[in-house]
C-alpha cells in the first residue's frame, strides 16, 4: 500500500503541495511578480535592504537567483541599517553577515548613532523623559527611510529591494486610507514613487503577492537559520492593531488581502494621476540636509533636531 506523500501548504484551490512542490511554486511566484511588474532591468545596480529577519533575507536570497539566471549576480548589494535596539538588532546583524558572506553579496551597515546622533534606544528614551508622545515607530520610519536612500545613494544603486509582502502592503493601504492621506497611498506599489528623481533611489517588492506565512514557510524549508522575532517597539501600535484584524479576517474569510491589494492595483493609476494634478509631483529640497522633501525642512532633519535638544 503506498504511502501518501506529506503536504505542508494547502493552495485557495484546494491543491496540496509537498515541500519540494511549495518551494517551486514560492520562487515561481517571486520571478513571476518581478516580470509582471518590470520591477528590473538589465543594467540595474540593486540594493537590498537587509534587516536580517525572514522577508529581507528570503528577497536577497532569490532576487541574487533571479539574476543568475542572467549572469548578473554582480550586480547586487546589500545595506543593513542598525536602528540601536539592545537585544534585537545584533542577533539580525550577525545573521546577516553570516549569511551575505555565505552568499558572496558585499554588505555595507549605516547606523542611527552615527547619522542621526543616537540610536533608536536612546531617542525614545530621551524624547519620553522631555514628555513628548512620539511613537517610536514615527521616529524609526523617518530615519530609515532616509538611511536607505543616502546609503543606496552612496553605493550607486539604481534601486532598493525590499522585503515588503503582501501584509505589509494591504496594512500601509488600510492605514493611509484611515488617515486619508492619497499622497501617501500613490507612492505605495511593488514599484514606489511616482516620479523619478536624481536623489531619491526607487524602491521594488519582488515579495509583493506573497503571504508572510508562505515566506516564513519558505525560509524554514530552505533551512534558513533566521529568527523570527518581532521589533520590540511594534507591539501596541496602530499597525500591530491593524496586523491583528486583518490576520482575523483572513483566518475566517479566505483572500481577504489579496482582495485589498488587487483592489489598490486596479485604482493605482488613478490616484498617481490624482497626485500629480494635485500638484504634489513638485520635487522640493530640504534648506538643511538638501534630500527631497515636502517641506523647507525635512523630516529627518526635524527629527534629528528633535532627539538631539537640550529643551
Amino acid at each position: 500500500m503506498s504511502q501518501e506523500p506529506a503536504y505542508v501548504y494547502k493552495l485557495q484551490n484546494g491543491r496540496k503541495l509537498t515541500a519540494a512542490e511549495f518551494i517551486i511554486y514560492f520562487e515561481q511566484k517571486v520571478f513571476k511578480t518581478i516580470r509582471k511588474f518590470k520591477l528590473f532591468e538589465l543594467d540595474d545596480k540593486l540594493v537590498v535592504a537587509l534587516s536580517g529577519g525572514k522577508d529581507s533575507i528570503t528577497v536577497m536570497y532569490l532576487t541574487q537567483k533571479y539574476l543568475a539566471k542572467k549572469n548578473l549576480q554582480k550586480n547586487i548589494q546589500a545595506l543593513l541599517i542598525d536602528e540601536g535596539i539592545d537585544g534585537y538588532r545584533p542577533a539580525t546583524i550577525k545573521f546577516a553577515i553570516d549569511f551575505t558572506k555565505k552568499l558572496g553579496i558585499p554588505l555595507h551597515i549605516e547606523s542611527y548613532k552615527k547619522n542621526y546622533g543616537k540610536t533608536l534606544d536612546s531617542s525614545v528614551e530621551f524624547l519620553r523623559e522631555k514628555g513628548k508622545n512620539i511613537s517610536p515607530c514615527n521616529i524609526c520610519g523617518t530615519f530609515r527611510r532616509n538611511a536607505l536612500n543616502v546609503g543606496a545613494r552612496k553605493l550607486k544603486a539604481t534601486k532598493v529591494v525590499t522585503g515588503h509582502n503582501i501584509d505589509d502592503e494591504s496594512q500601509n493601504i488600510l492605514l493611509n486610507i484611515f488617515k486619508n492621506n492619497f499622497k501617501i497611498l500613490a507612492r505605495l506599489g511593488p514599484f514606489n514613487g511616482v516620479i523619478e528623481d536624481k536623489m531619491f533611489v526607487p524602491r521594488v517588492k519582488p515579495l509583493y503577492l506573497c503571504t508572510e506565512k508562505e515566506v516564513r514557510l519558505y525560509t524554514l524549508l530552505k533551512g534558513f537559520d533566521v529568527g523570527y522575532d518581532e521589533c520590540p517597539y511594534s507591539k501596541g501600535s496602530f499597525r500591530d492593531e491593524l496586523s491583528e484584524i486583518l490576520n482575523q479576517l483572513e483566518d475566517e474569510h479566505k483572500g481577504v488581502k489579496n482582495s485589498v491589494v488587487n483592489f489598490f492595483l486596479e485604482i493605482h493609476d488613478s490616484l498617481k494621476e490624482l497626485y500629480i494634478e494635485d500638484g504634489s509631483d513638485k520635487i522640493k529640497y530640504c534648506t538643511s540636509c538638501g534630500e527631497p522633501s515636502q517641506r523647507i525642512v525635512c523630516n529627518t532633519c526635524s527629527m534629528k533636531k528633535l532627539v538631539n535638544s537640550e529643551n
